[in-house]
């Protein structure tokens, strides 16, 4: 489904030029669920906003279902690919309702029969019809995420790019979250690429997880590779051991990769 060969992205020209990814090269197929770690900073962002088409400053490859991807994206393309980004309070339009939102792409893509469009996507991320008319200040954190899954699979993609969606949540509401996203990829036969600093929610939805420092891949493995701490290199060894939470001593011995 996705084939991705030496992405490179680079910010600013020069000297003062920054390779924010580099040389990166992956292979997703459909149905998988392939997630992204590493540290802020390690450009697991930056490759979804490539492939999104967010970010245009990029050489090398890609490949999203069997269209090969340049700077210029076809209409079928942004149908096919959607992305559920990090903040629900920034992400959805203060001053329009949930129906405006939901509508929106619709009409971008010149769907018909919205209004069964429209409450079926509520339905299917377990909002009812009561939340339609609703402001997003009038719902809490999660409700929010619901709802910007829900404008993501409105247009029916195969495709759905996940940037933390759950790192802005609290724990309980995560799992609610994570839960959905799971039981949506198996109705629905998505494909996901999800980017987190979690390995333990990584871990929760993704088969395959590639870790990512300074711009570059360092490891890939499995999630039961993942679950039972083995790893290659000791960046990866050093990210597990952090993920399990403050340890002065376990610090004081990290090195710097």
């Amino acid at each position: 489904m996705i084939r991705i060969d030496d992405l490179t992205v680079t910010f600013g020209t020069g000297k003062h030029a920054v390779e924010a990814v580099r040389g990166v090269s992956l292979q997703i197929a459909e149905g998988e669920s392939f997630g992204l770690v590493g540290e802020s900073g390690s450009g697991k962002s930056t490759v979804l906003r490539a492939i999104s088409g967010l970010t245009k400053t990029w050489t090398g490859q890609m490949q999203v279902g069997g269209e090969i991807l340049g700077q210029k994206r076809s209409p079928e393309f942004y149908r096919q690919v959607q992305m559920v980004f990090q903040d629900p309070y920034g992400s959805l339009h203060p001053r329009h309702t949930v129906n405006d939102i939901l509508k929106e792409p619709l009409i971008i893509h010149r769907l018909d029969d919205k209004e069964h469009r429209i409450l079926k996507a509520l339905e299917e991320v377990g909002l009812g019809p009561s939340f339609r008319f609703r402001y997003p200040h009038q719902l809490s954190g999660g409700q929010r995420q619901r709802i910007a899954i829900a404008r993501a699979l409105i247009l029916e993609p195969r495709i759905v790019l996940l940037d933390e969606p759950t790192s802005a949540l609290d724990v309980s509401v995560q799992a609610e979250i994570l839960n959905l996203l799971k039981r949506l990829r198996h109705e629905h036969g998505l494909t996901y690429i999800m980017v987190s600093h979690d390995l333990a929610v990584v871990g929760h939805l993704c088969e395959r997880i590639a870790v990512m420092s300074r711009g570059l891949f360092v490891e890939e493995m499995s999630r039961e590779n993942l679950r039972n701490g083995i790893t290659k290199e000791g960046y990866t060894r050093q990210l597990l051991v952090a993920s399990k939470g403050y340890d002065r001593e376990a610090v004081d011995s990290f090195v710097d990769y």
